[in-house]
């Protein structure tokens, strides 16, 4: 991801669109008063870290093959218990005002909260090889926590 507006941006967006709660209060009628009823989740709460990365750079893009060989090099080392890769199209505004529209890659991690902080380390690590290999501005993070049952 290329400009500094885009992390801005981008990232009010995704949160937005992504941001998932870890518990669901529902609304009971019980005769003429509401009485809030909390559902039970399954499972132990967990961090959830998404980072997307921006595919355009000056010169070619990145490939698939250079985007799996980072993950294979760089991100499974660090995460070898597991991690999603999805790929999808993404857009922001540059300085210019110019909408952008890219590949984008997003990786998908879940770890343990007694663990975070080592992950955090990590997935800085992972962020600024990319940046730095890739040329690219920034590499967004999004955290949040979910409850996770294997």
């Amino acid at each position: 991801m290329m400009h500094i507006a885009k992390k801005t941006a981008t990232a009010a967006l995704v949160v937005t669109a992504l941001a998932t709660p870890t518990a669901v209060a529902l609304n009971q009628a019980h005769g003429d008063d509401k009485q809030p009823a909390t559902v039970k989740l399954v499972g132990d709460t967990w961090v959830r870290t998404e980072l997307f990365f921006g595919t355009d750079k000056p010169g070619p893009d990145v490939t698939e093959h250079q985007f799996s060989r980072f993950v294979n090099d760089v991100v499974t080392p660090r995460f070898p218990d597991g991690l999603t890769v999805l790929a999808g199209n993404g857009q922001w505004r540059g300085e210019d005002g110019k909408i952008v529209k890219e590949r984008s890659k997003v990786v998908v991690l879940l770890y343990p909260l007694d663990g975070q902080d080592e992950s955090s380390k990590k997935i800085e690590e992972i962020r600024s090889k990319y940046e730095k290999q890739f040329l690219q501005e920034s590499v967004l993070r999004t955290d949040s926590t979910e409850q996770v049952s294997f």
